[in-house]
């Protein structure tokens, strides 16, 4: 196992304190950081090495709750170095590279753990001081772009300095175990796989739910919207893996050719079949988490003056017909769904099959991660200890060479021109309203109900 240099861009923002030294933490205390490895953060504040171990072990007490070992976390903030940088500064830069010291001494990750808006500067700089050998690795947080033309420019931007194969694109929703687990139990048992098609299932149901608002989101999601936000990530990632065929090898290429033929076989979404494919709307005044909640141009309106941007015209919550035209898939509606201030917080996938010895499959991904076919519980990892975060496992990934679970260009680009071309097509579609502390507007229930479905419920 070779040493590696891990460098966080952005190393003292929050991101990197509550997701990645977390991660990083259960990895060292796996045995999975080589003797000689180094945690490097960067950022433009001049503190000193021992604040930064003190802030780091400060946090890890605080998010790791009654998994923090104080003993662990001192030898592993042993690995931890600061550097600050001015990534505008060629001098800074020159500090960095001969703190780094020779390339190619151990093996280097760099976390961008910092706005799309730095990639450019910081992949320039890295290339120019010679410190993006092809041993190197470059992880970026998806949504990447928030359109197929400014996705295209962001790895215009990556592609200059680094070779796909360098580069892993997160999404954290392929690190949840229980994602990871929907391709295990589609094919590691037969029987499944030979009912996974249209001749047996009648709809499949996506539902990813939130009980927050738009909190401290608000300028961002009302230009985004929940479709970028959620649509073109996260629930597309479990699309994928639900229709996408059996791969000839679990190579990461592979799996990941499988998912991008699934984007592909999208029917894409006109003006003319848009109000039978698609429902948005903005939640409205009611009750959530047994409180009243003002409704979301209500709780928009006090940023408005620190906000200009904030035209009140983002959707809180869509739900989406989508067809798969393929052999396997042609004529089974699958049905998108997801939203903030609903009534519960959960993610849940339902199957619904017809001519088959079962009646239904539900995988929940949270928060409980449970499989059941029909009344039985196949599936619980409730009583399974500790389950890896998604980022320990997708950080653990980076560290072995793995991209499975990393999204490749070609998909991103394959995806947004879907969504692209529903935002196309949608200037005049009405935006529908519903109680916060709902399951949405009551146009939902009538895009299920035109083709004779209904959405599950508990």
């Amino acid at each position: 196992m070779k040493a590696l240099d891990i460098v966080i861009f952005g190393g003292s923002g929050d991101l990197s304190l509550r997701k990645l030294m977390p991660a990083l933490y259960f990895l060292y205390s796996q045995g999975k950081l080589a003797k000689g490895s180094r945690v490097v953060g960067l950022s433009r504040a001049r503190i000193s090495r021992d604040d930064f171990r003190a802030l780091i072990l400060e946090k890890l007490a605080l998010y790791l709750g009654d998994d923090y070992v104080k003993t662990v976390a001192q030898a592993f903030c042993e690995l931890l170095d600061y550097r600050d940088l001015d990534i505008s500064d060629d001098q800074s830069w020159g500090a960095l590279k001969d703190y780094l010291g020779p390339v190619g001494r151990c093996g280097i990750i760099y976390y961008m753990a910092v706005p799309p808006t730095l990639f450019g500067t910081v992949c320039e700089q890295l290339d120019r001081q010679g410190l993006a050998p092809d041993s190197s690795r470059l992880v970026v947080e998806k949504p990447l772009g928030e359109d197929a033309q400014s996705a295209e420019a962001v790895n215009k931007i990556l592609s200059a300095s680094f070779r796909e194969e360098q580069i892993y694109r997160i999404d954290h929703y392929l690190g949840k175990e229980a994602v990871q687990n929907i391709l295990a139990f589609r094919f590691e048992d037969g029987r499944v796989e030979s009912l996974w098609n249209r001749e047996h299932i009648d709809n499949i149901q996506i539902t990813v739910a939130e009980t927050v608002g738009v909190e401290g989101r608000a300028a961002f999601l009302d230009r985004a919207g929940i479709l970028r936000d959620m649509i073109q990530n996260h629930l597309m990632q479990i699309l994928c893996f639900i229709a996408m065929d059996a791969p000839e090898k679990l190579t990461a290429n592979d799996v990941r050719d499988r998912k991008v033929a699934v984007v592909r076989a999208l029917r894409p979404v006109t003006a003319l079949t848009l109000a039978d494919h698609v429902v948005r709307a903005q939640y409205g005044p009611g009750e959530a988490m047994g409180r009243p909640v003002p409704g979301y141009m209500q709780e928009i309106r006090g940023q408005e003056i620190r906000d200009k941007d904030i035209a009140g015209t983002g959707e809180t919550f869509i739900a989406v017909r989508v067809c798969v035209d393929n052999d396997r898939w042609r004529g089974v509606p699958f049905y998108l769904r997801t939203g903030k201030r609903l009534s519960g917080r959960f993610a849940r996938i339902i199957v619904n099959f017809r001519n088959a010895e079962i009646n239904r499959v539900i995988l929940n991904i949270q928060p409980d991660m449970t499989i059941h076919i029909d009344d039985v519980l196949l599936q619980d990892s409730a009583h399974s200890g500790r389950i890896p975060d998604a980022y320990e496992k997708l950080l653990g990934d980076v560290m072995q060479g793995n991209q499975s679970y990393f999204v490749r260009h070609d998909e991103i680009i394959a995806s947004w021109e879907w969504i692209d071309g529903i935002r196309k097509a949608w200037a005049d579609l009405e935006m529908h309203s519903y109680p916060a502390g709902s399951m949405g507007p009551d146009a939902s229930d009538g895009l299920l109900a035109a083709s004779g479905h209904k959405w599950y419920e508990d």
